[in-house]
């Protein structure tokens, strides 16, 4: 075995380690690296870190990718992107034809060997908090690098850029990870040994300042309500013989109680979110039972469907559950829900802003990843 299939070897067990472990990494999330000589290999598009082997990286050019910084980009957001994406796909070499993380920029511009970027809901409890800058420097000092929430992509990209340069100006070192606001973390490492060991270190911290953790024991709820709601459901999608995915626990119970107990929950924290759950749950309140329920949930339904374009990919029914039509979809609503819980340790919940939330919604590249995941 050569020096350079060595390298990936653990790069692909590194990535199964965080990618089997729910409190990592969730649905398609998260992506992983490695730079050997002027190659870096960085996870494509649409493969999952779980299961991922040689075939789920793209090998990339990173004088290439470098060059990318010195070129000028138009001011039209779309038309911006799309030419980076171009670039981007420019700089793989020879013979790859996977479509590489969206975050290569990042991965590229971190000097060390391995770099794992992922969104646990304990660090997103942190990233998506009021007080969270506040909160990462008390807790962690110069170790991390605090990035605010802008729009993903080369825009990102760029202020990270500019931000490490300033933080290596006054340090006279790179940080030992970088905290993205609404976002997740970046950890780099010459080894993964020494990533493994950064994650604990930052989760354990995280740990230790927690008032409270989300309850996720059981919770009995009417077996009649929960039927005539997926009936109903299946019928307002025109799509009735559609799979439901339903969930309840002690944790759903409290935020399902009105709509102001819903509100931590009611937007979208990270692009993950919104990609996977809807960027907005569709609220059901306790009325629709009190006369046709069928009808009166597809008039909520087809009002969301009007307002906003697409139907709702999560469907929260007051003291019932949480209803959605794919399994990802809750599962990423339940993540929010965890998110939620763990802000109130760092100053309460802060969700993504509107126009970021729309920018996501319409980029073609979370378009690209929501198709290839399913």
């Amino acid at each position: 075995m050569d020096n350079t299939t060595e390298l990936i070897t653990k790069l692909i067990t590194l990535s199964r380690h965080y990618g089997v472990n729910p409190e990592f990494v969730l649905a398609g999330g998260g992506n992983t690296s490695l730079k050997d000589k002027n190659v870096l290999y960085v996870k494509a598009s649409g493969h999952t870190l779980a299961s991922i082997d040689r075939k789920g990286f793209v090998a990339m050019s990173q004088q290439k990718l470098q060059d990318i910084w010195a070129k000028h980009y138009p001011g039209n957001q779309d038309q911006r992107e799309d030419a980076v994406l171009l670039d981007m796909m420019e700089a793989r070499i020879d013979g790859e034809a996977a479509r590489p993380s969206v975050e290569v920029l990042l991965h590229n511009l971190l000097p060390q060997k391995y770099v794992v970027h992922l969104h646990p809901a304990l660090v997103n409890g942190l990233t998506c908090a009021i007080k969270g800058e506040e909160n990462a420097k008390q807790l962690f000092g110069e170790r991390v690098l605090w990035i605010p929430l802008v729009n993903p992509g080369y825009v990102l990209a760029k202020v990270v850029k500019d931000k490490l340069m300033e933080f290596q100006g006054e340090h006279g070192a790179v940080p030992e990870s970088i905290l993205l606001q609404n976002h997740g973390i970046f950890i780099g490492a010459e080894t993964p040994e020494s990533i493994k060991v950064k994650y604990r270190s930052i989760m354990s911290t995280l740990q230790e300042h927690l008032k409270r953790k989300p309850d996720f024991g059981s919770f009995l709820v009417s077996e009649d309500r929960r039927k005539i709601v997926e009936k109903s459901l299946s019928l307002a999608a025109d799509t009735a013989s559609c799979e439901i995915y339903s969930c309840n626990n002690q944790e759903l119970a409290l935020r399902l109680r009105d709509s102001q107990k819903f509100l931590p929950v009611s937007s979208a924290f990270t692009p993950d979110h919104i990609v996977y759950s809807g960027f907005r749950p569709l609220w059901v309140p306790d009325s629709v039972f009190s006369g046709d329920t069928e009808a009166e949930i597809r008039i909520l339904f087809d009002d969301y469907r009007k307002q906003n374009g697409i139907e709702p990919k999560t469907i929260a029914v007051q003291n019932t559950g949480i209803f959605t039509f794919s399994e990802n979809a809750l599962v990423l609503f339940l993540d929010t829900v965890q998110v939620a819980a763990y802000t109130e340790s760092f100053g309460g919940h802060l969700f993504m802003a509107d126009d970021q939330i729309n920018f996501i919604r319409t980029w073609e590249v979370e378009k690209y990843r929501a198709k290839v995941s399913g």
